[in-house]
């Protein structure tokens, strides 16, 4: 009888297994919008995107966090319909100069530059303004300027 009863068990666990779907498509075209600086085949890369592959929905998402990494793009959608992976990017703006206004020494700015997220011709990512800001504040305190603007 307890034989009897495992032999079910894993009968009902087989088709419940063989009853999943998997809702994956194979990409035959990829199309990208949005992009102006950063070409097409350049996401493809950034992305890891294979045409001719398999991808499912949690492949897609990783795709996603994978060029959210790259910190070009402050917006990104994925769709994937009718074997064809579209993408909507919106990029972030480039840091083309950055300029210390009140500051005589240039040991302090270079001091600063050092420990700075933001670079000259980089992306402009807002929450690393906030950090940098706050990374400068901190430097001032240290060296006795408590009432810095900034």
């Amino acid at each position: 009888m307890v034989d009897f009863k495992k032999i079910i068990a894993l009968i009902i666990l087989f088709f419940a297994f063989y009853n999943v779907n998997s809702y994956s498509e194979v990409v035959n075209k990829v199309e990208v919008q949005g992009n102006n600086r950063i070409s097409s085949e350049t996401i493809m890369i950034f992305g890891d995107i294979v045409i001719g592959n398999n991808y499912e929905q949690s492949d897609v998402s990783l795709l996603i966090k994978k060029l959210y990494k790259t910190n070009f793009f402050s917006n990104i959608s994925a769709e994937l319909k009718n074997n064809r992976l579209t993408i909507v990017v919106e990029e972030n703006p480039i840091v083309y100069s950055i300029i210390f206004k009140g500051e005589k020494a240039k040991k302090h700015v270079e001091k600063i530059k050092e420990f700075l997220l933001v670079r000259e011709k980089s992306s402009y990512v807002s929450n690393n303004i906030k950090h940098d800001i706050n990374q400068i504040k901190s430097f001032y305190r240290s060296r006795g300027y408590y009432f810095v603007k900034i």
